[in-house]
């Protein structure tokens, strides 16, 4: 299959006979991922000091080593080291997010930088399973089960659009 314009994970709609690509958009996981880094590695200082203020704690000293850094460098450099664990832990959301590139001929699942192609031939069915997507073949077993956090709304008109059918796995 051919790839319809530059960066393949921006193209939602499709024309006649293009394909549909859907994929969850990067800057919305690497934001989630770096602010809540930045908001935890705050957190932790506040965290540490009330830690501190318990008689009954346990392990107090990785706590005391924390505080033991003068202000503002504590904040700050929590800060800092939880946007940089956000930023990795970003990165490896983008990489085990699913891209899903639907067409008239087949689909698509790109996840992990790894494609799995399957023919219009192959798929009888394209479901929801709780949070994965499910394809099913004509003879009932399953080709593919990916988590998915894609919009359903979007993911069932785009199958329905290419003219897969979508809903429920029979004898469910």
């Amino acid at each position: 299959m051919e790839k319809s314009g530059p960066d393949p994970r921006d193209r939602t709609v499709a024309g006649p006979g293009e394909a549909t690509v859907l994929a969850e958009p990067v800057w919305q996981l690497m934001l989630v991922c770096v602010g809540c880094g930045g908001v935890g590695g705050w957190l932790l200082t506040l965290l540490a000091d009330l830690w501190l203020s318990l008689p009954w704690a346990p392990m107090k000293g990785p706590a005391r080593l924390l505080t033991s850094v003068p202000e503002p460098w504590l904040t700050v450099g929590a800060v800092v080291v939880g946007l940089v664990l956000g930023v990795l832990v970003g990165f490896v959301a983008v990489y085990e997010s699913l891209t899903a590139r639907i067409s008239d001929s087949g689909v698509v699942l790109t996840v992990k930088d790894e494609d799995r192609e399957f023919t219009r031939d192959e798929i009888a069915l394209a479901c929801r399973d709780g949070k994965q997507l499910v394809l099913v073949a004509p003879d009932g077993g399953e080709l593919a089960r990916e988590r998915c956090g894609l919009p359903w709304r979007r993911l069932a008109e785009a199958f329905a659009a290419h003219g897969y059918d979508w809903g429920a796995p029979r004898g469910s």
